[in-house]
């Protein structure tokens, strides 16, 4: 891959992660949201990316999980919606 190509792809990436309320369509907030991921972060720990819509634009919340004896705990700042999914989709 040359550098103006690498270049390229990185600009298109940036601009496709800005989804603005106007691109939503419906009004609905939860419209047009990126999607909440869940990555790997060593055994038992997770770093999970949520969204928030703040002017007219989605911005990323990044939060942690860990495997406790109790279950999943997750501490950062994200949607409650995406937390009960976490928990769901970790607990499992």
């Amino acid at each position: 891959m040359d550098r103006r190509t690498l270049l390229t792809s990185m600009a298109a990436a940036a601009a496709g992660s800005a989804c603005t309320a106007k691109d939503a369509g419906s009004g609905s907030e939860k419209a047009g949201r990126p999607t909440l991921a869940i990555d790997s972060d060593g055994p038992g720990r997770w770093r999970i990316r949520s969204w928030e819509l703040r002017e007219n634009a989605w911005h990323p919340r990044i939060a942690r999980a860990t495997r406790t004896g109790a279950g999943i705990e997750v501490s950062g700042p994200i949607d409650a919606a995406d937390r009960a999914k976490v928990v769901a989709r970790l607990g499992a």
